[in-house]
């Protein structure tokens, strides 16, 4: 019983030490992660921190769009399709919604520009960064409100004086035109001043980083004060939608908005929503509205001022002495109309025009022909037939330049590749025609020209295959092995003959290492008393003739007895031999 009593107590004071271990009193026996505290006897991050890169760091929380962070699962406030973004060779990154998605109203959606097909309005948005510009009807289309200025850009329309403005254009109504200072639509005809201040666009400073002004410490019966609410980790957040700035919530654009809550760069409330002027741009932190540039000739810092002249609108590089940069048109798809203000996209098959040069189908520059009002629509040339936005002939032969595979008809089995007529998938060049490579569709033998093919049924169509005897190996037939030791170039010609265990090595057929040639084949090396499934594989030197497969493993054969002392197949003459040896020597030894 005593025993008992002191091992009892050995376990208990044992656990005790193993348990100690790991526990803590004060925050200075915490040391890793380093700035860990003491916490009901546990090392953890301090509130308002979580435990990232595998325990090694305590890292600020990450809630909001934005947020720094260090791992994906830290901005799980996203909802979904989100991740941590971080630069190339950065440690730390900001919580961002992953490729081909965009943030709006407290979660990342998939991206759908003009014309692309959709399942919600949040889906659609532009390079033009405003998602109220363009709603869902299976496909993204200008929004109620809004008008097409060009091919895929939705601008809001000024209806009547006062309404918001950024070109003359937004101003739709007779006699309309924006104030650019105001933004504001006014009536050229009408000489009275009703134009508003500027202080109806009101300039904000820009939002804080995301971090609250201090961590504040909520659990079930401790509730956060309004508006925050209980994070998992028991401090409080704003909610979804919104981020923390100082000790307040501000509103996310689009985000409903009180007095006081919607502080972004250039932001308003309209309507109770915190959003943008008509016709400014969302920027991307979806806080801050963009400085729309005015003029051309403005200075920029970046290709979204200068979008209010469309998307094809760039910031252009710097250029001397100071260092300036303004708008340009992406030469590529664009051309500068300065009667409209506008980058204007390169016109299309069947859309307006004004002269040759702003008519593009594909790349190839087509006619603007004016109809009995004098209005341009572009038109394919004369020969050219317009097929799916393209003016596209026929006929083209091999090589000759090309936009669409439909023209690529004066040779047969082509496709239009690299904006050439060239062989398709399974044919190459065969002087001024596609020839069938091997397992290409043929008709007769004639049809393949690589030397030793010939066209056979095979799989009910007729291809291009070696002929008998030969395999094919990167696009040539090549002859069958003779076997072990016969000359090859390429180890195809092995295999087909000896198996997969062999190769062509210095220009012969051979067996590869770990393996050896028996029985016409190459087998892999089954040394005596190893597991065997035939005699083939049994392995003994030079001795190989001697063991065959018995019982499932490799054996002397009957009549190569195995030696325990030479630990090998002997033949019956050499034990003879040696017996009569032993008994020579016993004999001579006892006469002495």
């Amino acid at each position: 019983m005593r025993c008992f009593f002191i091992l009892t107590v050995g376990v208990l004071l044992q656990f005790k030490v193993a348990t100690g271990i790991w526990s803590c009193s004060e925050d200075a026996d915490c040391t890793s992660p380093p700035g860990s505290v003491c916490r009901e006897g546990s090392c953890v991050c301090p509130l308002g921190q979580q435990s990232v890169l595998g325990g090694t760091l305590c890292s600020d929380l990450a809630p909001y769009f934005t947020s720094p962070c260090f791992e994906d699962h830290q901005c799980y406030r996203l909802s979904n399709n989100y991740q941590c973004r971080r630069l190339p060779d950065a440690a730390e990154g900001i919580c961002d919604c992953r490729p081909g998605h965009h943030y709006l109203r407290g979660r990342c959606w998939a991206s759908a520009d003009y014309g692309e097909r959709c399942a919600r309005d949040e889906e659609c948005l532009g390079v033009v960064r405003d998602p109220y510009s363009m709603v869902c009807n299976s496909t993204c289309v200008c929004a109620p409100g809004y008008y097409q200025r060009q091919r895929g850009e939705c601008r809001k329309m000024g209806l009547a004086v006062g309404d918001g403005c950024v070109l003359n254009e937004d101003c739709q109504f007779t006699g309309g035109a924006c104030d650019q200072v105001n933004f504001r639509c006014y009536n050229v005809n009408e000489t009275a001043d009703i134009l508003e201040d500027v202080s109806a666009v009101k300039m904000h400073d820009i939002a804080g980083n995301g971090q609250d002004g201090g961590v504040v410490e909520c659990d079930a019966v401790n509730r956060c004060p309004e508006p925050y609410e209980c994070s998992r980790f028991g401090v409080c957040l704003c909610p979804i939608g919104y981020y923390s700035a100082g000790n307040n919530c501000s509103a996310e654009l689009s985000s409903p908005a009180a007095e006081g809550q919607c502080n972004g760069l250039l932001a308003m409330i309209v309507d109770g929503i915190c959003t943008c002027p008509p016709n400014f741009f969302f920027d991307l932190n979806m806080r801050d509205c963009v400085r729309v540039t005015r003029r051309f000739t403005d200075s920029c810092l970046t290709d979204q001022h200068c979008h209010t002249f469309g998307a094809a609108a760039r910031c252009g590089a710097a250029r001397p002495p100071w260092g300036l940069r303004s708008c340009e048109c992406d030469p590529d798809v664009a051309v500068w109309d300065p009667r409209r203000e506008m980058c204007r996209l390169f016109a299309g098959i069947g859309e307006m025009c004004e002269v040759d040069s702003d008519c593009l189908a594909g790349e190839l520059e087509i006619q603007c022909v004016l109809d009995p009002d004098g209005q341009g629509y572009c038109t394919c040339p004369e020969g050219l037939e317009a097929v799916g936005g393209l003016c596209l002939t026929t006929g083209l032969e091999l090589g000759d330049a090309c936009q669409a595979t439909a023209e690529c008809s004066g040779t047969l089995n082509t496709v239009c590749e690299g904006g050439r007529c060239s062989c398709m998938d399974g044919y190459q060049e065969d002087g001024d025609s596609c020839a069938p490579v091997i397992g290409g569709t043929c008709s007769v033998d004639s049809d393949c020209v690589i030397e030793n093919t010939v066209c056979v049924q095979n799989n009910g169509s007729r291809t291009c295959q070696c002929s008998d005897s030969f395999v094919d190996y990167e696009e040539r037939c090549w002859p069958e092995s003779q076997g072990f030791g016969a000359p090859c170039n390429v180890t195809l010609q092995c295999t087909s003959v000896l198996g997969e265990s062999s190769s062509c090595l210095d220009g012969r057929c051979g067996c590869s290492p770990t393996h050896h040639y028996r029985d016409g084949g190459c087998w892999r090396m089954t040394g005596l008393f190893e597991v065997c499934s035939r005699s083939s594989q049994c392995f003994l030197g030079e001795l190989t003739d001697r063991v065959v497969c018995r019982n499932s493993l490799c054996q002397c054969d009957f009549a190569y007895p195995y030696s325990e002392e030479l630990q090998t197949c002997t033949s019956s003459a050499a034990k003879t031999v040696a017996s009569i040896s032993f008994f020579v020597v016993t004999l001579i030894f006892c006469m002495s």
